[in-house]
């Protein structure tokens, strides 16, 4: 008798502390067949990642008490149309995000890899995200060390009644008897999201090699929900002492059916320079279910006499002369789980 209250007491034990920690696995595959052509070139063949990025991914949280949770985030990369991840070795790696996370009344502090705010605020307001040949491609106009993700990061986030805020800082880790700020970056977001509207502002300076090189972004996004569709707008700039390009996106999503048709137009200037580009996507999306969905996308680009941008996705581009243009389409399948 005595043993069998022992049993069920460390049973109780060990399920009280299984209740208060949680482990998720989750991911995204995405495969599409996808043309694109420009220059008189044109390819095609199979690609990842056209609606929604291919991932695997590891979180988990646990209850600390007092409101308090400790937790974690491990995302990684797939090339589900080779069979490998996107490391320099092709193998399985972290690299959308790897960081630990502490959350309570203070909101929450996060440590490791991490979006930027700056990119966060770009991908929220297009129809395609930054994905597939639709993206407008926003981030990175002028290249810098966290045009998208930022390794090395202190991230601070926190939401209440409808204001969120996201602060980063990252390290270049450079030694100090060189520039030591060489690769920091610090940015800060903040929104407000509360029924039909969405808008949000950031601004952020990545450290470059020199001063001339300091890369300075800031971008606007809105967006409303009629019901009937959500049209949403994105202005952005980016800049060093040597370069500033600008640009502007309206994009709409409808509801049809059981999926949604996706559209955008997109502008980008470059100061002192004929190397302006735009772009117009469209698309449609087909749920299957509420974890599978069929897509299908088209776009275009169109250069001035300085710009030579060309339609791509994954690697899978065309090619486009200076005042050229490069079109393409893909049609695809995404599963998450």
């Amino acid at each position: 008798m005595k043993k069998s209250l022992v049993a069920l007491a460390a049973l109780a034990v060990v399920g009280a502390a299984s209740a208060q920690s949680s482990v998720t696995i989750f991911g995204i595959v995405d495969a599409s067949y996808a043309h694109t052509s420009g220059g008189g070139v044109s390819r095609d063949g199979i690609t990842n990642s056209g609606l929604s990025s291919s991932r695997l991914g590891f979180k988990g949280t646990e209850d600390l008490g007092g409101g308090m949770k400790a937790g974690f985030h491990l995302e990684g990369d797939l090339m589900n149309d080779v069979g490998a991840g996107r490391s320099a070795g092709g193998g399985l790696n972290f690299a959308r995000k790897s960081y630990v996370s502490l959350t309570g009344g203070f909101g929450e502090i996060r440590i490791g890899r991490e979006y930027s705010p700056t990119f966060w605020n770009t991908t929220i307001y297009d129809p395609f995200g930054t994905n597939g040949i639709g993206s407008s491609n926003a981030p990175g106009m002028v290249a810098n060390v966290c045009a998208v993700r930022c390794d090395n990061s202190v991230s601070y986030l926190m939401s209440a009644g409808g204001v969120s805020v996201h602060a980063m800082y990252a390290f270049g880790e450079q030694a100090s008897n060189v520039d030591s700020n060489v690769g920091d970056y610090m940015g800060i977001r903040v929104a407000y999201a509360a029924g039909p509207l969405d808008v949000g502002a950031a601004i952020g300076n990545a450290k470059g090699a020199t001063g001339p090189a300091d890369v300075r972004s800031t971008n606007f996004g809105i967006s409303y929900d009629l019901g009937m569709a959500k049209p949403m707008l994105q202005l952005g700039q980016e800049k060093n002492d040597a370069t500033k390009v600008t640009n502007w996106l309206l994009g709409v999503t409808v509801p049809m059916g059981q999926g949604e048709i996706r559209a955008a137009y997109s502008h980008y200037d470059t100061k002192n320079s004929n190397a302006d580009w735009s772009k117009i996507a469209v698309g449609y999306g087909y749920n299957l279910s509420k974890r599978t969905q069929l897509y299908g996308t088209l776009a275009k680009v169109s250069n001035s006499a300085g710009a030579s941008k060309v339609v791509d996705n994954r690697g899978l581009a065309g090619s486009a002369a200076l005042d050229g243009s490069s079109s393409g389409y893909e049609f695809g399948v995404r599963h998450s789980f």
